[in-house]
């Protein structure tokens, strides 16, 4: 236990950084929810193991696990259907004309518009995820349901029964996303990631690599709006049953990262933490920069990106969580946590908070942020 030494990267690539104060908690408003364009999250997360709050459990009620699934989706809100219907345009009379090429997309319960598409395009409904629930069973357990920008795109959470220990009092939980879209902005889909239940960070995911062997084989986890959502749903079980597998596997590279030391004085440990920075932020430092200094465009270093001090605040423990564990402080796993962490808790442009965690949660699930991880893992396996 106790607070890890100071650690001390090589003054060549690291000597700017200076302390930074961190910015305040992920909290997020309640109006969020019903605000028409951030997420409404609904589920808990001190019942589910989680330390500390989630970002996509962080808004709303509980859904309780004595809920069906088309129960939960009552209590997030979602009960209506997504109807298609006629897109007009003013005529040369000023007069409303039908389009023959597009159709509009619009709620049940209160006509808002969610998109305008090809007139070929056919909604999956609320009941298509229900469906897929219903089918798994007790393979997995609804925790929350997410609806960005007024239903415009939905996810619906469960853990699968999938979990183990890293190092002791460290565990790590697969998850299930199933997602929807309205809006044209996704197909209908699964994927999966792995969280940390200490501080809520996301560790992988995983979408390129698992389903698209899923793809290819034509089992598929991702399927156009005019396919049926019963195959799909047939070829869930069997993809659980090997995520189970590789799963392990993700554990057992985990276990690795927590055996690889990077603490202290040593050079050779600050050159290493400096390369796995380097290929985490490889998309930020490929974008020159004006110097302060002499007003020329540069190469962006290390030093220029405010993520690094952040990530360095978290590692050294001054403000990482779980960072006092044994296998977690001053290894590979421990740095490998604090860009986690940073990339979960810590970034957004927006001055609004709730638009933050909106853009931070979309860029987990898919984005930047997911690449950014991805990319850190492989280079802390690296240095094995």
């Amino acid at each position: 236990g106790g607070r890890p030494p100071p650690f001390h990267v090589h003054a060549s690539q690291l000597s700017s950084l200076r302390p930074m104060a961190l910015s305040s908690g992920n909290t997020v408003s309640a109006s969020y929810a019903a605000d028409g364009r951030g997420p409404a999250v609904y589920g808990r997360y001190k019942a589910d193991g989680f330390m500390v709050n989630p970002l996509m459990h962080q808004i709303g009620k509980p859904v309780g696990s004595d809920l069906s699934p088309s129960e939960a989706f009552r209590a997030a809100g979602l009960d209506w259907t997504a109807q298609k219907g006629l897109l007009y345009y003013p005529g040369p009379d000023g007069e409303p004309v039908p389009s023959t090429e597009h159709c509009t997309i619009t709620r049940s319960d209160n006509n808002q518009l969610l998109g305008v598409h090809g007139k070929g395009y056919t909604p999956i409904q609320q009941t298509a995820m229900i469906k897929v629930f219903e089918y798994l069973g007790d393979k997995a357990k609804i925790e929350n349901i997410l609806s960005i920008r007024d239903g415009r795109k939905v996810y619906a959470t469960a853990s699968i029964d999938i979990e183990e220990e890293v190092v002791p009092g460290d565990r790590v939980r697969r998850y299930l996303h199933i997602f929807n879209s309205h809006d044209g902005s996704s197909s209908f889909g699964a994927f999966e990631t792995d969280i940390r239940l200490l501080c809520a960070n996301q560790l992988t995911h995983l979408m390129g690599r698992a389903f698209s062997n899923a793809l290819e084989s034509g089992q598929g986890l991702r399927m156009k709006h005019t396919q049926k959502v019963e195959q799909f749903a047939e070829a869930l079980p069997q993809r659980i049953a090997e995520a189970r597998k590789g799963f392990k596997k993700e554990i057992q590279q985990f276990r690795d990262m927590s055996r690889i030391q990077l603490r202290g004085n040593d050079r050779a440990h600050a050159e290493a933490v400096v390369r796995v920075l380097q290929a985490t932020y490889s998309d930020k430092l490929a974008a020159p920069i004006r110097d302060k200094d002499t007003g020329e465009k540069r190469e962006r270093r290390i030093t220029d990106l405010a993520d690094v001090e952040f990530v360095l605040n978290h590692f050294r423990g001054s403000s990482g969580i779980g960072m006092e564990l044994t296998g977690v402080q001053g290894t590979a796993w421990g740095l490998f946590n604090a860009i986690t962490q940073h990339e979960c808790h810590d970034t957004g442009r927006s001055l609004d908070q709730t638009e933050r965690c909106r853009a931070r949660l979309e860029s987990l699930w898919g984005g930047q942020a997911a690449k950014r991880i991805d990319r850190a893992r492989q280079a802390c396996l690296a240095l094995a």
